[in-house]
């Protein structure tokens, strides 16, 4: 079995839980709220040159936690368990012989989409400055670093707080 480690490395995404309350009853009864740590540019798995199979009614992607009738080349979707039809270039599949979106290892896949071109990606960074100096300088540091491996075209909020809460906007590589 799989260590909680190992698939947030594979994934570069942490949850508060390790699963989803199966139930209302259950949800309520959770301590932690539940929430999620991703981590964006990490490096997955190359891109797949086609498009993301998707659920009819809420547009869930096919991912290795559905269930697939080989026979009936149907796949059930675990969000809202509509049952969908499998596109053509699926016709070979089979238990032994899995695409990569039904794979283990490709629980996180990015694709390349063969559509316009979508809106520039934004990161928001959050910092809380009651630091000590050193503190503050080392977070400078990493707030340099990060903003360096964005895209040239990323959208970037800066959210800090201590006594004040003050919010910054700007765009890498232009002239703001």
């Amino acid at each position: 079995m799989t260590s909680f480690e190992d698939i947030e490395d594979l994934n570069g995404i942490r949850l508060s839980w390790n699963s989803f309350p199966t139930s209302r009853i259950e949800g309520t009864r959770l301590v932690v709220p539940i929430g999620a740590m991703y981590t964006p540019l990490k490096e997955i798995n190359p891109p797949f040159p086609y498009e993301p199979t998707a659920c009819k009614s809420c547009r869930a992607i096919l991912n290795p936690y559905c269930q697939v009738d080989f026979r009936g080349r149907i796949w059930s979707c675990p969000f809202c368990l509509g049952r969908n039809p499998l596109p053509q270039h699926y016709a070979d599949i089979s238990p032994t012989q899995l695409p990569a979106e039904l794979l283990q290892d490709f629980t996180t896949m990015e694709y390349i989409l063969n559509r316009p071109l979508a809106p520039p990606p934004a990161f928001i960074f959050v910092v809380d400055t009651c630091l000590e100096d050193e503190e503050l300088e080392s977070l400078k540091g990493s707030l340099v670093v990060a903003l360096s491996l964005l895209p040239q075209n990323a959208l970037v909020g800066l959210v800090t707080f201590g006594t004040m809460v003050l919010f910054f906007f700007f765009i890498i590589g232009s002239n703001i």
